[in-house]
């Protein structure tokens, strides 16, 4: 006996939530890799570019992650996959802790660049205008809040993902499947 895709899709986050989702990966990944190219380059051109993209990006990483928390507070979310109690737990203290550094990170972000007196601008679309007056100390400080939470989303990320795999390859309750298109994840 089959379950009807009815059935399946109280499992699976819907398409909208989906893409959010690997949007929001790609454009953590971009930030990072971007952040960290940035470090080794030198003064000029292709730096400032490269600022510029990576301020971008880090925007649509906040606006990835407000629409995320938007949708889920209006739509219902999926079942939870059936399990241990600690297990459980475990994966709604991963998920609020990438929630909150997918918002703080961008944010101290903004704020450091404001701070180092410079502007905020996505793609050469729009500038936001500064919430904080210039400020060295400040910028400082809130550099190295977004270095070390931008290192934390990468490691909880990475842990996040083999959670997924673990639960894919040796629980095998179709984790993986809620938030593809494809597959089928468990049904309770």
């Amino acid at each position: 006996m089959t379950t009807p895709p009815i059935a399946a899709d109280r499992f699976r986050y819907d398409t909208f939530t989906q893409a959010l989702h690997w949007l929001t990966l790609i454009a953590v990944a971009g930030a990072f890799v971007s952040g960290q190219l940035m470090d080794d380059m030198p003064r000029g051109a292709a730096k400032t570019q490269l600022i510029s993209t990576h301020i971008a990006v880090g925007l649509l990483v906040l606006t990835f992650t407000v629409l995320r928390l938007a949708r889920r507070i209006a739509a219902p979310q999926p079942a939870p996959i059936p399990g241990a109690p600690l297990v459980q737990m475990a994966a709604k203290a991963m998920h609020l802790s990438l929630y909150l550094l997918l918002f703080i990170v961008p944010i101290a972000g903004m704020a450091m660049v404001w701070a180092k007196g410079r502007t905020v601008g996505f793609f050469g679309l729009f500038t936001l205008p500064p919430l904080i007056g210039p400020d060295r100390d400040l910028a400082h400080r809130l550099g190295e809040m977004h270095e070390i939470g931008a290192n934390l989303i990468v490691v909880l990320a990475g842990v996040h993902a083999v959670a997924a795999i673990v639960h894919h390859t040796m629980l095998k309750d179709g984790a993986i499947a809620r938030m593809l298109p494809f597959g089928t994840p468990r049904h309770g």
